[in-house]
This record gives C-alpha cells, structure tokens and sequence, in this order.
C-alpha cells in the first residue's frame, strides 16, 4: 500500500484521477474551470492526488488555481503513453475514472483498466449525472433527426457505463436516483451525496425580514434543468408576492426562457450570465430568499447545499436523491409540476415560514460538505478493493 505520512499524523492515501476537465499551465500553476478545481482541491485536503487530465492553451469559462500539492500528468487530446500511465497506476493506491460520456471519448477509461488490471489495481467508475437521459430530455420537441441522434448518444452513454462499471472494482454515483444505472453490473456502489460547500462558507443566520422574498434559478440554461417549469410556477404563484426572479446561467435554452417570461407579462425578471464561484455566486445567493431546483433528472445537485450555506431555501423535487438527504418535507414538491411548485412557493410568501423553514434545514450544509464527501469515498474506496 502507497500510503504517505501527514503532519496531522494521520496516513493518507494516494489518489489517481483522469479528470474529464482540461487543465491550463500559467508558469508553474495550473488552473482548471472553477467548480471542477473547487471539487478536487477539497480532495487534495484528504489524500494525496494525482490528475491525469489533456492539457489546453484556452478555454471557456472561469479558471482557478488547482492546489500546489496536486500533480498533474499532461495527456495531448487525451492520449498518453501505457509507459507514463502504468507508473502512475502503480504509485496509486486508488485511481478514479469518470463515466459521463460514450464510448470513444472512454478512450483514457478503457486505456487505465487495461492497464490496472495487469497490475491488480483497484480501478473506480465515477458518475455523477444522468447524462443519457439528459440526451433524451434536451431533445423533447426537437426534429425527428435531432431526436433520433440524441437517442443513438443515449445508447452509447449508458452502454459505456456499464461495460466500465462491469470492469471497476466499483462505482461511486451522486445521489440514490443514479444507482439504477449501474446496479445490476457493479460489484459495489457508493451512494455519495455531492456538495461543494465547507465550514468556512456558511453564513451566519439571517435576520429576520419582513420584505417580499427574492427568488432565483441557477444552472445550464438546458431543458432537463426545467427551468421552463422555474417561470411557469412563479407566475402561478402570484410574481406580486415576491420581489422578482432571477435565473443566472448560460445555454442553449436562453432564448426560449426569455420569450416565455415577457409572454407571461413578468415585469420583475432578469437573466444573468455565469459569476466566479464561489465568491461571485454567494454574493449572487447572498442577495436572493428562495432556490428553485427544478431539474428533471436523477442526480443530486450540489446547488441545494450552496442555497442552504447561504441561507436561502431551496424547494426540491420529491425524488430519491432529495429524500434520501432527509429534507423537510414542506420544500419538496412533484417533480416536473409546475402547480406543485407554485403550491409551494405561494406558501413561502410568508416570511415566518421562511426563517423557520431556514432554520430546520441550516444543519445539512455542516453536514454535507465536499471534504466529508470525499472522505466518506475514500472509506468506501479502502474497504471496497
């Protein structure tokens, strides 16, 4: 076992990942896009890892530092010689592979069980979305040709899974609802619950306000987030309750959001681009009451433990990943309905609910936060190869 010794006195393991986020050398720092570098520098806090990632000149989106202590093995376009990858998988004691896309971009997947098993090394599938149903959804009201496309990349996503899940010592997913996608071919699984919160960023409690909540939705602007329903549900519940919505995102849905909100005549709406998380996106949180999550698939969003951080509530769909968290049942609703939501909403207009409803849940951002996250898939990892 390649364990290293930390000044806590505690023993650390050594962790390979093949990142499906590229990395950017600035002089002898390397950055990544912000919430990818957010969820492996707090992985960097517990074990000792090492990327394996495609090195770029550019790319979109906000970059931040990946800590110092984090190696980083350059693959060009995602190639890498077996001789670098096999040193790699040897000084590991763990190595992770991500199983969000298809068959050919797999490629670095398929290279390190190949690899692993000549060494008996334990290999573990990360998946932390549905992205074959996401295919699917994205493409409901679209051409017959557009549909048919999402549905071929559909099969290649789910089949790809399962033969690497097949062949991993086991799977770590984000939130009960991903289970189903492995379950019958892993050897193991590790239900996680995601956050890319710590102690140091929750805020103290709000003082009580009187005033009309402000209410938001944050994500890729995409169809399976539903935001559609966001809007929908808002104008239900009376937008002369509240002080506005807000939704702040990029994506292909932009547009059609937009149209649907002046169509329905909401005069205190604006849309946002992306911030810099996190301190841009608390400040955006710092300044709104209410979270709509709206999402029509099966994973666990970490947006839940940021509202809650902050101080806003989140209300959820009625689904295995929010269940299994043990929410107060009066922020969830029927997934998909946007009369349910408004329900809900309407009901938060009372500023009384609202702090007791903040105050019921304040406790789960102490819990769940992204280093417990990863200390609890260390444990699994340990015991499971």
């Amino acid at each position: 076992m390649n364990l290293v010794d930390d000044p806590s006195g505690t023993r650390r393991f050594r962790v390979l990942v093949s990142a499906p986020i590229p990395a950017i050398r600035q002089g002898s720092q390397w950055l990544t896009l912000d919430l990818w570098a957010r969820d492996v520098n707090a992985q960097a806090q517990v074990a000792d890892v090492t990327i394996v990632c495609d090195s770029v000149e550019t790319m979109p989106g906000t970059m931040m530092p990946l800590d110092p202590r984090i190696a980083v093995v350059p693959a060009v376009s995602g190639a890498i010689s077996d001789a670098t990858l096999s040193e790699q998988i040897a000084a590991a004691d763990f190595t992770q592979i991500t199983g969000q896309a298809g068959w050919r971009a797999a490629a670095l997947s398929r290279q390190i069980l190949r690899l692993a098993k000549r060494q008996g090394k334990p290999v573990f599938l990360g998946i932390s979305s549905n992205r074959a149903r996401t295919n699917i959804i994205n493409a409901q009201g679209k051409s017959l040709q557009h549909r048919l496309r999402a549905r071929a990349r559909s099969l290649d996503v789910s089949m790809t899974q399962r033969w690497l899940a097949r062949r991993s010592a086991g799977v770590f997913v984000v939130g009960e609802g991903l289970r189903k996608l492995i379950a019958p071919v892993a050897r193991t699984i590790h239900v996680g619950v995601a956050s890319w919160i710590e102690q140091a960023d929750i805020a103290p409690p709000r003082p009580r306000r009187g005033e009309p909540a402000r209410v938001c939705m944050a994500g890729r602007l995409e169809a399976m987030k539903g935001f559609h329903i966001g809007i929908a549900a808002f104008v239900q519940a009376g937008p002369e309750r509240f002080a506005g919505l807000t939704i702040i995102g990029e994506g292909a849905e932009r547009d059609r959001l937009a149209t649907q909100a002046a169509d329905a005549g909401l005069g205190a709406f604006r849309m946002m681009g992306g911030v810099p998380y996190p301190e841009g996106f608390f400040a955006f949180l710092d300044a709104q009451d209410i979270v709509l999550m709206t999402n029509l698939n099966d994973e666990q969003p970490r947006l839940i433990f940021d509202a809650i951080s902050r101080g806003c509530i989140p209300l959820c769909p009625d689904t295995p990943p929010y269940r299994s968290l043990g929410l107060d049942p009066r922020i969830l609703y029927a997934q998909g309905s946007a009369e349910a939501l408004a329900e809900r909403l309407r009901a938060l207009a009372d500023p009384d609910l609202r702090v007791a409803l903040s105050e019921s849940i304040a406790e789960l951002a102490r819990t769940y936060t992204v280093s417990a996250m990863h200390r609890a898939r260390l444990a699994w990892m340990d015991g499971a190869r």
